[in-house]
């Protein structure tokens, strides 16, 4: 049996919780493991008249933000996990032609749009997100707002690279931590920020 699918919606985002089995696609887990949890008292949840679970969104990114294991190996760098979410197929073909350069240095994976960007946030625990900002049905930056409200991924590295000329280029184009760069990308700007990323993990892992 593979990990449940997810129908995450912008409403459940907003009204800050979901079914059991969006939770239980967003920690990668089975639904009954979800409702040990409920019952356990580690996530936080509430029934509807009709008897349906809802697992409070705070709870959820509280498990989603515990220490990855991977990260505690000590003395040999690992991969950069970089999640790309893009809807365009023109522009997931130059990511791809893009990322390859790095070999086995750079892991990737792709989502089509915000919310299945945030299950792979939860999945993944990526060091780096590249995300557009126009996208349905849930844009790039309700995605944002949703990383940058939760303490546990509010530091995450996030590119954002839109055509949206109502964004400011640089850091700080959509907050303090967020670097944006226009459309049409230039691969060199990214690939050089990819590169200092890169750098990071092996510096870390000496």
């Amino acid at each position: 049996m593979g990990r449940p699918k997810s129908q995450i919606s912008n409403t459940d985002i907003a009204s800050g919780y979901v079914g059991t089995k969006d939770a239980a696609a967003m920690l990668g887990v089975s639904v009954s493991t979800i409702q040990k949890m409920v019952e356990s008292g580690t996530l936080e949840a509430w029934r509807t008249q009709g008897g349906h679970r809802r697992i409070t969104l705070a709870s959820l990114q509280r498990e989603i933000g515990r220490p990855d294991p991977a990260a505690a190996h000590h003395g040999e760098p690992r991969a950069l996990r970089v999640l790309v979410v893009e809807d365009n197929a023109v522009a997931l073909k130059s990511y791809e032609h893009l990322l390859r350069q790095w070999d086995d240095r750079v892991v990737v994976r792709y989502a089509h749009d915000g919310a299945e960007a945030l299950l792979a946030v939860a999945q993944d625990h990526p060091d780096v997100l590249i995300t557009d900002l126009v996208m349905k049905p849930f844009d790039g930056r309700l995605l944002i707002k949703t990383l940058r409200s939760n303490l546990q991924t509010a530091d995450l590295h996030i590119v954002v690279v839109t055509g949206d000329t109502s964004v400011r280029e640089g850091s700080g184009g959509l907050d303090a931590r967020t670097v944006v760069y226009r459309k049409p990308l230039r691969v060199d700007r990214l690939a050089g920020y990819l590169d200092a990323r890169v750098q990071d993990l092996t510096e870390r892992g000496r």
